[in-house]
C-alpha cells in the first residue's frame, strides 16, 4: 500500500480505505484519486492478503451461515438455497466470503456452538430453535448474530416475513372458493414459522365462522415425503377435505403426489396451497399456488444488517426487518379455472 500511495502522490490511509471498500468518518478519497489507486493496484497486480489483514485490523471479512439441519440441502427445499443466495452474494458485493458451519439443531446445537470462533466476523442463523446454546456462546465471543425467520429470543438483529398474514391470504383465498372442510399440513416442530402459520388458519376458520377439526390438522414438517405421508391419511378419513394448505412449497407437492395416486384430481377433488412461492411451485403439475415471501431478499437483508452493524458498531434503527408476502394463484387452488 506504501508504493501504491508513492506512485499516486496520496496517503497510505486512502489507499487502505480505498483498498478494503470501507468507508471513514475522517477521510474522503475523491474519485479521480480512488480511480487511479485502483489503476496502480491492477498495475502492480496488488492482492489483499486475508490473514495479514485480519491480524492488522482484527476482522477476517468473513461472515458465518448456520442451516436449521446438516439436511437443509438434501432435502432439496429451495428456501436454503435462495436464502444462501441471498447472503452469499450480499457478502461478495460488500468484500465479505461466507463460511457454511454444522448445523444449529446437531446434537441440540451444542456441536455447532463448539466450532464457533473468530475466524468469523459474524454469524447469520437461519431458522434457529428457541434457546440454541449458539447464541451464549456468541456472545461470549463477542461475535454478532442476525436470524431469519426465527423466535423472538434468538437476538436483537432479526429478519422475518409476516407467517401469520401469508397464513391468512392463503386460507381467506381457499374459503373464497367456496371450501368449508380445509386441511393443514403443519411445519416442524420447533420451527418458528410452525405456530403463526397454524394459528392463521385456525383464526381464518373463525373468522368464517367454521368450527376446526384437529383430524385435518396433520404434521407435514416441511418435507415432500411427510406431506405425501399425511395426506394419505386425510385422504382416508370418512369425510376427506377439498382443500389443503401446506406449511411450504414441497409439503404442498407431496400433497399433489398423494392426491394423484389416489385417483383424484387437483384442483377439481382437492385443491392445494403451498407457502412460499419459490421457483418450485412453477414445476409441479399443476403449478402451485402459494403464499410468496421473497426468499433471497431475506438472506440479503440478513447480510445487509449484520455488515451494517459490523461496519458501524451500533444497533441500527429498525434492528427487525419484516419482508411483505402476496398470494400467487396458479392453477393449483382452481381458482383460474372457476
Amino acid at each position: 500500500m506504501s508504493d501504491i500511495a508513492e506512485r499516486v502522490g496520496t496517503s497510505v490511509a486512502a489507499v487502505s480505505v480505498t483498498l478494503n471498500g470501507a468507508k471513514s468518518a475522517t477521510l474522503r478519497v475523491g474519485s479521480d484519486t480512488r480511480r487511479r489507486i485502483l489503476e496502480v493496484a491492477e498495475e502492480m497486480s496488488y492482492r489483499r492478503n486475508p490473514m495479514a489483514g485480519a491480524l492488522a485490523t482484527g476482522r477476517t471479512h468473513v461472515l458465518g451461515l448456520m442451516l436449521p439441519s446438516h439436511d437443509a440441502y438434501m432435502a432439496h427445499d429451495p428456501f436454503f438455497s435462495l436464502v444462501t443466495t441471498g447472503i452469499t452474494a450480499c457478502a461478495s458485493e460488500n468484500g465479505y466470503n461466507v463460511m457454511l458451519y454444522s448445523a444449529t439443531a446437531e446434537d441440540e446445537g451444542l456441536r455447532a456452538a463448539s466450532m464457533v470462533d473468530k475466524r468469523v466476523d459474524g454469524l447469520v442463523l437461519v431458522s434457529p430453535p428457541s434457546g440454541t446454546p449458539i447464541l451464549d456462546e456468541c456472545q461470549r465471543q463477542g461475535i454478532p448474530v442476525v436470524s431469519i425467520m426465527a423466535d423472538a429470543d434468538v437476538g436483537p438483529l432479526q429478519v422475518h416475513s409476516d407467517d401469520f398474514l401469508g397464513g391468512l391470504l392463503a386460507m381467506r383465498h381457499l374459503i373464497s372458493l367456496g371450501h368449508r372442510r380445509i386441511a393443514h399440513l403443519k411445519g416442524g416442530n420447533g420451527v418458528a414459522t410452525t405456530e403463526p402459520r397454524y394459528q392463521a388458519y385456525l383464526a381464518a376458520l373463525r373468522e368464517a365462522n367454521m368450527v376446526p377439526d384437529p383430524a385435518l390438522c396433520l404434521v407435514g414438517d416441511f418435507k415432500r415425503t411427510a406431506g405425501r405421508d399425511a395426506t394419505d391419511r386425510l385422504l382416508n378419513l370418512p369425510s376427506c377435505p377439498t382443500a389443503i394448505f401446506a406449511a411450504n412449497d414441497l409439503s404442498a407437492h407431496g400433497a399433489i403426489e398423494a392426491i394423484r395416486e389416489a385417483g383424484l384430481r387437483v384442483p377439481e377433488d382437492v385443491a392445494v396451497v403451498g407457502y412460499d412461492d419459490t421457483w418450485y411451485a412453477t414445476v409441479t403439475r399443476p403449478a402451485l399456488t402459494s403464499v410468496r415471501m421473497d426468499v433471497e431478499t431475506l438472506g440479503r437483508k440478513a447480510a445487509e444488517l449484520l455488515i451494517g452493524f459490523l461496519r458501524g458498531g451500533e444497533m441500527p434503527r429498525e434492528p427487525r426487518i419484516v419482508v411483505p408476502v402476496s398470494l400467487t394463484i396458479r392453477e393449483s387452488c382452481g381458482a383460474r379455472a372457476s
